[in-house]
């Protein structure tokens, strides 16, 4: 599952640069999708959120966004190594660490996002909408 040398791994973010591929093809394939539905059903709002990039350029510019200079090492884990992640020795089993500020982070547990990390996803969500009921209105008083 993990990547055997370091040129599998983006040098920018340090992340699986399968996953991000993977995600890139995910999204692109979620934008043609919403067209489609969009074009189905007229009058429906239906908006895409980006939350992918938000946290990439979170990983690569650590400290403009809160987080400290190893935003992927998961914050709880028994896994030790570059991301201290390992399937056999997860967050809450025996050995496991848990850090001291988990806001300083991104991920919680080499799977799931922490509190900050999702507070700046969500923050990406609202913006969009946000921004889509704005045009959604001026559009309908025209």
């Amino acid at each position: 599952m993990f990547p055997d040398s370091p040129g599998d791994y983006d040098p920018a973010s340090g992340c699986d640069a399968r996953f991000n591929k993977l995600a890139a093809i995910h999204n692109r394939a979620l934008k043609l999708m919403l067209r489609e539905l969009r074009l189905r059903y007229p009058g429906r709002s239906l908006v895409y959120a980006d939350v992918y990039h938000p946290i990439i350029r979170a990983v690569t510019s650590p400290a403009r966004y809160g987080f400290g200079s190893t935003p992927l090492v998961a914050c709880c884990g028994g896994g030790g190594g570059p991301y201290n992640f390992n399937y056999a020795a997860f967050c809450g089993t025996p050995n496991s660490t848990t850090c001291e500020d988990p806001s300083q982070f991104v991920s919680w547990d080499g799977i799931h996002f922490t509190e900050a990390a999702n507070e700046l996803m969500a923050h990406a969500v609202l913006r969009v909408l946000m921004s889509t009921s704005a045009e959604e209105l001026s559009s309908q008083q025209a």
